[in-house]
């Protein structure tokens, strides 16, 4: 049976590629990222021509013409070397662009210090600063590619605004690698970016990799109890709150040889299950002395609600070990 007795219909779709066209007047441009050693310039077409292209640079510096070096690793790029510093003869870059459909041309002639753009200060890194919740730190390199830092120096131009904010901050700085904010919003974490330039003659590099830091806040107090879990384990913290008529005991309590007097606040070490314990109880009573005798201690010291059966457990600190007393009525 034909297939269009089925009301299908055979479709042949043929891609083509845009046809070749002749080249349109190239775009050149050059920078100095390395003064005074020298310059580069690249190029490319505006527009694909589909065929290959054949490329043809000239530098000259007044009437002498001088060799441009293509670049290994980068496409479309030569490099020039200064032969005169301090010229003040101008430098003219043509090139030339040819195909089998046509050819076209362009070029640029500049003063060397107009071209000359550092690249980016390197690792930009910002900190808080301890104690300062309004102040941040910031520190960075000057360009690797930047050969004499000493014989021409950079000055660099810092933005730093908050995440939550669009506006930026500004500062200039002639000379040095670092900077305190002093004016930022404590708690708000910010984005911090660094460029720079000669001191003297030609443009600002682009904006650095961008950091980012949150000034220093104080952190809340709050009571924590360590547990030790044994030597095989690794230590866990617990937020466990102690009951609210935690008590030390006092040297009088004890008897002769009980403990010199315990401090206002003691962390003492414990396990997570007597942690849990002592959340439940309405009292808790921490002795800095043995468990075999203390209970008996206090009650002649005039506790008669410790009984032999009153719950107690050993707590080892290392040097020291804490007796823990806890009912729902001690």
């Amino acid at each position: 049976m034909d297939a269009r007795d089925w009301g299908f219909r055979n479709t042949l779709t043929v891609l083509s590629s845009p046809p070749p066209v002749p080249p349109r007047e190239p775009v050149l441009s050059c920078r100095s990222n390395t003064y005074p050693k020298g310059f580069y310039c690249t190029w490319h077409l505006p527009t694909p021509t589909y065929i290959p292209n054949t490329f043809n640079v000239t530098v000259l510096h007044g009437s002498k013409v001088m060799v441009c070096e293509k670049d290994p690793a980068v496409k479309n790029r030569c490099h020039i070397r200064y032969m005169h510093l301090f010229s003040t003869v101008k430098y003219k870059v043509s090139i030339s662009v040819s195909n089998a459909l046509g050819h076209n041309a362009t070029a640029i002639t500049f003063d060397e210090f107009t071209i000359v753009k550092p690249d980016p200060p390197e690792n930009v890194v910002a900190r808080p600063v301890p104690s300062n919740p309004r102040r941040l730190e910031v520190t960075w390199q000057t360009p690797s590619t930047w050969p004499d830092p000493e014989s021409f120096p950079l000055k660099f131009f810092l933005r730093y605004r908050p995440l939550i904010l669009d506006q930026w901050q500004h500062v200039e700085l002639s000379d040095g690698t670092a900077h305190t904010i002093t004016d930022a919003y404590a708690g708000k974490e910010y984005i911090i970016q660094v460029a720079a330039k000669d001191n003297e003659i030609g443009t600002w590099s682009d904006w650095s990799v961008a950091a980012h830091a949150t000034p220093w806040t104080e952190e809340p107090r709050h009571l924590t109890t360590e547990a030790q879990a044994p030597e095989t384990t690794t230590s866990t913290t617990s937020s466990l709150a102690p009951p609210p008529t935690t008590k030390i005991c006092d040297p009088g309590e004890l008897g002769s040889g009980g403990a010199p007097s315990a401090p206002s606040f003691v962390s003492v070490p414990v396990t997570l299950a007597l942690a849990a314990a002592a959340a439940t109880a309405s009292r808790l009573l921490i002795c800095p002395a043995s468990c075999e005798d203390t209970p008996a201690r206090l009650r002649r010291s005039g506790r008669p609600e410790l009984s032999p059966k009153t719950p107690v457990s050993i707590l080892h600190t290392g040097r020291r070990a804490f007796c823990i007393l806890f009912r729902h009525n001690l």
